[in-house]
C-alpha cells in the first residue's frame, strides 16, 4: 500500500479502563503507516491505567494523567495537543480493524487534498456472541439522515484537525450526543463533505455510554431534539426513535475485505 505523508492523530481517552485498552493500544502501535501520533488522555483512574500504559515499552504515544470534567471535556484536551492534519478517536475498548486502516484514510486524504473529513466503516461484534456483527457503513447522505437520529459511524470519522478547533470541538454540556452535536455542525450548519473509504476501520465491541439500556437511550434521544433545536435541524421525537429499525439492515451478509 503507498505510503502517503499525511499525519493523524488519534485521541483515546479512558477512565478506569482496565486491561482491556491493550488492545486498543496495540492496534494503533502495528499500524503500518508511520505518519500517526496516538494521545491517551486518562481521568486520573485509580485502577492504575497510567502506571500500565507507561511500562509497555511498545507504546510510543502521549500519556496524560489528570482529572477532567467528563468525557467531551477530555476529548477536547487530546485535540489540543494533536498536531496531525487530520483527528480522529478510538475508544479505549476499540481497536482498529488491521495495521492498514489509517493508511487506507490516509491514500483517501492525500487523494482530496484539503478534504474536511475522511472516512471509514466500523464492524460492531458483540463478546456474547461470537460470530455475529453488524458493519456500520459510513456512506450515505448525512446531512439528510442526520434530521433522523441517525450519525456516521464515529470512531471511523477523522475531521481535518483546524477545522475541529474552528468548529468549537465537542459541546461539554452533553452527556452523551455531543458526537451528533458536532456531526450536525460539520454536515448541516457547516455543509462539510466526507470523502468516504469503503472498507472497515474500526472494529467496536457492543455497549457504549449511548447502548446502556433504555435509560441511556431516552437520555440520547432527548439530546439529539436538543441538538436539531439547537443548529436549526428539523426533527421530531418519532422521525428521531426510528432510526433503531435502521440498524436491521446493518447485519445484512456482506464482505468486508
Amino acid at each position: 500500500m503507498a505510503v502517503p505523508g499525511v499525519r493523524f492523530s488519534i485521541v483515546t481517552v479512558c477512565y478506569n479502563p482496565g486491561e482491556t485498552i491493550l488492545a486498543c493500544l496495540r492496534s494503533v502501535a502495528e499500524q503500518g503507516y508511520p505518519h500517526i501520533e496516538h494521545i491517551v488522555i486518562d481521568g486520573a483512574s485509580p485502577d492504575g491505567t497510567a502506571d500500565r500504559i507507561a511500562a509497555l515499552d511498545w507504546f510510543k504515544g502521549k500519556l496524560v494523567s489528570e482529572p477532567d470534567k467528563g468525557i467531551y471535556d477530555a476529548m477536547n484536551k487530546g485535540v489540543a495537543l494533536a498536531t496531525g492534519e487530520y483527528v480522529g478517536f478510538l475508544n479505549a475498548d476499540d481497536w482498529l480493524g488491521d495495521p492498514d486502516a489509517i493508511a487506507r484514510l490516509a491514500e483517501a486524504a492525500t487523494a482530496h487534498p484539503g478534504a474536511d473529513a475522511v472516512q471509514g466503516d466500523v464492524v460492531i461484534v458483540d463478546p456474547d456472541k461470537p460470530g455475529r456483527q453488524r458493519y456500520y457503513s459510513g456512506a450515505g447522505n448525512w446531512s439528510r439522515r442526520l434530521r433522523w437520529g441517525q450519525m456516521p459511524p464515529h470512531p471511523g470519522f477523522y475531521m481535518r484537525t483546524d477545522l475541529f478547533r474552528e468548529m468549537g470541538g465537542f459541546a461539554t454540556d452533553y452527556r452523551i450526543a455531543a458526537d451528533y452535536d458536532l456531526m450536525l455542525r460539520f454536515f448541516c450548519t457547516a455543509g462539510r463533505e466526507a470523502v468516504h473509504v469503503a472498507a472497515p476501520i474500526v472494529t467496536m465491541a457492543t455497549g457504549g455510554i449511548s447502548n446502556q439500556g433504555l435509560q441511556s437511550r431516552k437520555i440520547i434521544n432527548r439530546e439529539i431534539g436538543v441538538a436539531c433545536k439547537r443548529n436549526g435541524v428539523k426533527t421530531n421525537s418519532l422521525m428521531i426513535w426510528s432510526k433503531y429499525l435502521t440498524k436491521i439492515f446493518q447485519y445484512w451478509p456482506r464482505r468486508t475485505a
